[in-house]
Order: structure tokens, then sequence, then C-alpha cells
């Protein structure tokens, strides 16, 4: 069993922009993932095959990608630990029931919004030619 420790917010961003950039067929089938996996890593709104994206961060992370046997369910807490929403097709797909109360005849006053407690995201600069994550001073480690 891999050590899925290594694997970082930035590895996983960094998977999802690949995945935009390749398309979702030619990212898995690089991976050698041959059928889309049940769960899905959804973010900005976007849904992503969260078994691939797993793979291919912890390929980011250590040099290696993982194989898609590799990867078992209780693997994708990671991607859960990192504050992504992983969820089933089915559970995504599953319509919200249907409120069926009944308005009161006094609307209610509006709350205030919480404020929010996220950090942005950090800017991530990436080497150009290999896509490594560039150190503090701003060169590649593996290209200079």
């Amino acid at each position: 069993m891999p050590s899925l420790g290594r694997v970082t917010r930035i590895n996983v961003l960094t998977a999802i922009r690949d995945h935009d950039l390749q398309g979702a067929v030619e990212f898995r089938e690089a991976l050698g993932f041959a059928e889309p996996s049940d769960e899905l890593l959804v973010e900005r709104g976007k849904r992503y095959d969260a078994r691939a994206l797993l793979a291919y961060a912890y390929g980011k992370a250590t040099g290696t990608p993982l194989d898609p046997e590799e990867i078992s369910y209780e693997s994708l807490g990671v991607l859960r630990d990192l504050e992504f929403k992983v969820a089933s097709r089915d559970e995504l797909d599953r319509p919200k029931a249907a409120a069926t109360r009944t308005r009161t005849s006094t609307p209610r006053t509006p709350r205030a919004a919480a404020p929010s407690r996220s950090k942005p995201e950090p800017e991530v600069r990436l080497c150009p030619t290999c896509f490594m994550q560039l150190s503090v001073v701003g060169t590649c480690d593996n290209c200079d």
C-alpha cells in the first residue's frame, strides 16, 4: 500500500489542470484507467474521476503515478482530508428531495452571511518545461 501522505492539495490541483488540458478520456488512458470510476471529485462545479486524479497527484508528489489496482475506496479519503468533495455518481445524480413545507404568511428576515473562514488558494507557479512546481526563488529543480 503506497503512502498517500505525500500528496498535497497543490498536487491535486495540478492534476485537475492537466486533466482539463488533456481531456478526460486521454487523461485516464494515459494512467491505465480503462473505464471511468464511480467516485467523482467535484471542484468548481466540474466533475473529475477521483481515482485517476489521485493516481496522477501521487505521481506528481513522488515521481511515479499509482496503478489503478493500487487505489482503494479508502485511499480516496486523502482527497477528502485535503478538503475536496468526493462522492459517487449515484449521490451526485440523485435528485434532491423537494420541500413540501407550505409557506407561512409572515416572511422571515434574511440572516446575515457568516464571514468566510477558508484561506485563499496559494498561487502555484509551474515550470513551463516540465510542469513541476517552482521553488520559492522561482527556479525549477529539474530543469535549471
